[in-house]
């Protein structure tokens, strides 16, 4: 819309007060924005014609501005929208044109439309900050000239919205200040070349260290020249994959570092298309140290790993030798306790007789734990997993260690489901019930019950159970009686015996079986412990005898 001020029409409402920025003016002006038809608008003009000239000015790409005196007489739409007036409003005629002037900039614009209006000099073009009407800052670039306006001296301006370009320039500035930082401060060697010449263009600190070379002597020569590669067939591998990517990572080589030593390296290549001059920006990070501790570390992991097996072994033979004269003692140790050939003579004999078969028993069973526990670290204990009625094997536990529980002054029980099959072996199930039943009545006190369980869960798996009314533990003292040997008691106060072999032996013969082991204990209250078989590994026989649909709850 175009709006004519009288000569004597005062300023109406002011523009936005403007606030405090830190942005600066840029030093120079890469951009040329064209002149205008506002730069040659004459005075003494008609209505019409002038109208005419501001429809035509109201077409432009660039805002147009009339100054006289300080104060807005005509600006156009483009101008408008630029600042976030409506056009129809008409608030800039009469305005002050330095109420829109951002306040670093004010006193070098307001000079220059001085200067201006007194012999049309000044800078042929410039860049200058104004104010939004949302109080946003915007930068143009501005054309300036004198011309007539209605008989009388006006500056008439053309302005171009040039706020990306200037952020563009802005973050392009800061970017490569970061990049400089980075590429000084690094501890990583970092290298400009050229794409084409492979010519070193700059180099960090870290590759002057790295290297033992002055900054003076690598400038301008290739990393072939100083001798850098190791193996001189990788520079020319290296060149051939850069044609056909644009970006390499953690590409291994090794380089000759200062005093000739010979250190390992991963690469990181990136081209760098900047102008008409392709950059190639290469990155080595120093992985010798790493390699050295990972070799020295699987070197330990490997002589522990031959350790262990050897102890297995040798624990494997041992329990092997121990067994055979253990055996022997056993047999003619029962044959005077039972008095199999004949009278002792001496109640007493039997009665040490006696002794000596218990406490050969119980070694043997010691021997049979470290022998098992031998297979499990050797990885020879073998599972022969079928689809079995664990009821059998577990029935015969109970019987096993009944007389136990009666001596102990113990209620042993059960709750087993008949309808219940498991994928698993049997004989690991044996082992499994002996050694927890054992557990339970050792470490329950009399008058205590003792209870072994097998029962179905709605998710469809299947749970043996052992739980006791025992002297129960701490979370801290289960973790010590999951490691092997581990004894909850102090070895000068144990009131119990055993190996500590028990738990670990129950969780290894479990996940050999794909179930696993799991123990709630209150100490004072008791023990239960769980093994789960998963749903796959578990199965309830329907009434009629078949197995149900795998997946179906047990």
């Amino acid at each position: 819309m175009f709006t004519r001020s009288p000569d004597n029409e005062p300023a109406t409402a002011p523009g936005p007060a403007p606030d405090k920025v830190t942005d600066t003016a840029p030093d120079t002006v890469p951009d040329t924005v064209p002149a205008t038809a506002a730069e040659k608008a004459s005075g003494g003009e008609t209505a019409d014609r002038l109208s005419d000239k501001a429809a035509l000015l109201d077409t432009l790409g660039e805002g147009v501005v009339v100054v006289r005196d300080g104060v807005f007489v005509y600006v156009n739409a483009p101008m408008h929208r630029m600042l976030g007036v409506p056009q129809s409003a008409g608030d800039f005629i009469g305005q002050r044109f330095d109420d829109w002037l951002h306040e670093d900039d004010r006193d070098r614009v307001l000079g220059n439309h001085k200067i201006r209006l007194i012999d049309d000099e000044g800078p042929e073009e410039y860049r200058f900050r104004l104010r939004h009407a949302d109080g946003d800052t915007i930068w143009v670039s501005c054309r300036a000239g004198q011309i007539e306006w209605e008989g009388k001296k006006a500056v008439a301006a053309s302005l171009f919205d040039v706020t990306a370009q200037v952020r563009e320039q802005s973050d392009r500035r800061r970017a490569e200040k970061i990049f400089r930082n980075v590429f000084r401060l690094t501890p990583e060697i970092m290298a400009l070349t050229d794409a084409v010449t492979e010519r070193l263009i700059d180099v960090n600190p870290a590759f002057i260290n790295m290297f033992g070379f002055r900054r003076d002597d690598v400038i301008g020569k290739t990393m072939s020249e100083l001798g850098l590669w190791a193996d001189p067939m990788f520079a020319g591998r290296f060149r051939e994959e850069l044609k056909n990517t644009a970006t390499m990572t953690d590409v291994p080589t090794t380089l000759k570092t200062r005093g000739n030593l010979i250190r390992n390296f991963r690469l990181f290549a990136q081209k760098i298309e900047e102008d008409a001059e392709p950059m190639l920006l290469i990155i080595g990070r120093d992985v010798t140290d790493d390699l050295i501790q990972a070799q020295e570390l699987q070197r330990s992991r490997d002589m522990a790993e031959l350790a262990n097996r050897a102890k297995s072994e040798f624990l494997a033979n041992m329990s092997h030798e121990l067994r055979t004269p253990l055996n022997a003692i056993l047999g003619f140790a029962e044959i005077l306790k039972d008095e199999l050939i004949g009278p002792v003579g001496n109640e007493r004999y039997a009665e040490y007789a006696g002794d000596i078969h218990e406490s050969g028993t119980h070694l043997l069973a010691i021997i049979n734990d470290i022998l098992d526990l031998s297979k499990v670290e050797s990885g020879r204990l073998e599972a022969h997993l079928t689809w079995v009625n664990p009821l059998p094997a577990m029935q015969m536990c109970e019987t096993l260690v009944q007389q136990r529980a009666y001596e102990a002054g113990l209620k042993l029980s059960h709750r087993l489901d008949p309808a219940i099959r498991l994928e698993a072996d049997e004989r690991l199930i044996k082992q499994i019930c002996l050694n927890l039943l054992s557990n339970a009545i050792k470490f329950t006190e009399p008058g205590g019950q003792v209870e072994l369980g097998l029962e179905g869960r709605v998710d469809g798996s299947a749970v043996l159970v052992v739980e006791d009314t025992g002297i129960g533990m701490t979370p801290e003292e289960i973790k010590i009686a999951k490691r092997p040997f581990g004894q909850v008691d102090s070895s000068l106060s144990r009131r119990h015996q055993g190996s500590g072999l028990g738990l670990p032996l129950v969780a290894a013969f479990a996940e050999k079986m794909n179930a696993s082991m799991s123990i709630v204990s209150r100490k004072g209250v008791g023990t239960c412990v769980s093994i789960i078989f998963p749903p796959h590994k578990a199965r309830r026989l329907d009434p009629d005898g078949t197995p149900a649909p795998d997946g179906q709850a047990v």
